[in-house]
């Protein structure tokens, strides 16, 4: 009996607890708000720069050898690593009596010649007048032989070669001077006066100076954007280009030039195409010795800007504005959109895009996760990828009816009549304080407590 009274005891204190039980409060959860900053999409023709690395080649380099053998008499002083020549400037002269000597043996072997084909020529017409009327018994060959034709002709063309020989002599005199056949650099020049040379010995490594080339590689794709001659344009200059050598120190070396050919085949590495852009000029000497700036060397590693076509149609975006390179998103009436966009250009900061209308707000704040029709709030607007934004807080008012105690969503939503406002800064406090400022108050309001 005890214990089932210990046992209805203990059901009526449970019965008792449980009657007497305080209720949970139910608590409201402020509905967490996400602020995005964007771009208002406004379509134009944005011009296209392509920018790469390359390195400055020669147009033309020229190994300079002589044409005869002999000891070099004279060279010019100038002839050294970096000096500078003019076109027809005499470079070496090497010693031509020998050559000199071959002429008048040469002049001699004419006048003997000459002899020759005046005997000869008398003897001719002796044999005509001695077979006058007796020919027609011989045969043809028998006939040129009795008026001796061989012979003449023997002699005829050994006045010819003699000629011929003079003339070559007289080419390998000339030959002794060796001019310049371009405006040109130095390279090298290990000939000295006093060496002899052959028709193998180097005597010189001459670059033309009117214009260097600068070898690069763009990807296949880009040359859509550029005028190449002799591809997509019948100019003789293609696209502008502008070329940066960064010397180090604050010091760089700047030229202009543009686009003159692309070779024929893609680089081994990266399986790009080779661009050739032309460098008038490149060592400033159209400019007096005292105003010149410092010359573009060559083998020098330069940035490349190339001005291309513009893009039409089109809306310049940060990168992190993409959605899988196929994709943006909108905000439209405070909410989350996805949209489709064609990228028609891409650089390291930015792309170019086609599909987007004018005043389309386009979200550039990275979202943790976002979905479609996730209600958002702007904070703020630029025009352009790096343009600063407005100086201006944006809020979005409730468009439900304030609730009591709630003095700021009463304000904002008595001023803007359930639409998006702006709201004016405080001098001197930027738009990132004031955010700051007010989700600090939102935190230190008191949660009002509903019982059941």
């Amino acid at each position: 009996m005890l214990s089932v009274g210990v046992l209805v005891g203990a059901g009526a204190l449970a019965s008792l607890l449980y009657a007497t039980r305080p209720e949970a409060a139910e608590i409201e959860r402020e509905k967490p708000i996400v602020e995005v900053e964007v771009l208002r999409a406004h379509p134009r023709d944005n011009p296209i720069t392509i920018t790469a690395m390359g390195e400055v080649m020669a147009t033309r380099q020229l190994l300079l050898q002589p044409e005869i053998g002999g000891r070099v008499r004279d060279r010019r002083d100038n002839l050294v690593p970096g000096g500078l020549v003019r076109e027809g400037e005499i470079l070496v002269r090497i010693d031509t009596r020998d050559y000199a000597a071959a002429i008048a043996a040469q002049k001699a072997a004419i006048a003997q010649a000459k002899v020759q084909l005046a005997d000869e020529r008398g003897r001719k017409n002796v044999a005509a007048a001695e077979w006058e009327g007796s020919l027609d018994s011989l045969d043809e060959d028998s006939q040129k032989f009795a008026l001796r034709a061989p012979q003449y002709n023997s002699a005829n063309a050994s006045l010819r070669s003699a000629k011929s020989q003079l003339g070559k002599a007289q080419r390998d005199v000339s030959r002794g001077t060796i001019r310049a056949p371009f405006d040109a650099l130095v390279l090298d020049t290990p000939v000295e006066a006093g060496q002899v040379v052959s028709q193998q010995s180097k005597l010189m490594t001459l670059v033309a100076t009117d214009r260097y080339w600068v070898s690069l590689t763009v990807p296949v794709s880009q040359l859509d954007f550029l005028d190449i001659p002799t591809v997509n344009t019948a100019d003789a200059l293609g696209s502008p280009a502008e070329i940066i050598h960064d010397a180090g120190a604050g010091v760089s070396i700047e030229r202009t030039g543009y686009v003159e050919r692309l070779e024929g085949s893609v680089d081994a590495r990266g399986r790009m195409a080779k661009l050739l852009v032309s460098v008038p000029d490149p060592l400033d000497l159209k400019k007096p010795a005292g105003e010149r700036s410092l010359p573009l060397l060559l083998g020098s590693y330069v940035k490349t800007a190339l001005r291309g076509r513009p893009a039409k149609d089109t809306v310049a975006l940060p990168r992190e504005a993409l959605i899988d390179n196929r994709e943006v998103w909108l905000v439209a009436d405070g909410k989350l959109m996805r949209h489709p966009i064609q990228v028609i250009w891409r650089d390291r900061k930015q792309v170019l895009v086609r599909g987007l209308s004018e005043g389309d707000a386009v979200v550039t704040t990275p979202l943790a996760a976002p979905t479609e029709g996730m209600q958002v709030t702007i904070t703020s607007e630029r025009s352009e990828p790096g343009a600063v934004g407005r100086e201006q807080g944006v809020i979005e008012a409730n468009t439900a009816a304030p609730k009591a105690g709630d003095e700021d969503a009463k304000d904002d939503s008595d001023e803007a009549g359930g639409a998006t406002v702006e709201v004016d800064l405080e001098p001197g406090v930027t738009r990132e304080e004031a955010s700051s400022k007010k989700r600090a108050r939102k935190r230190r309001k008191p949660r009002k407590r509903k019982k059941k």
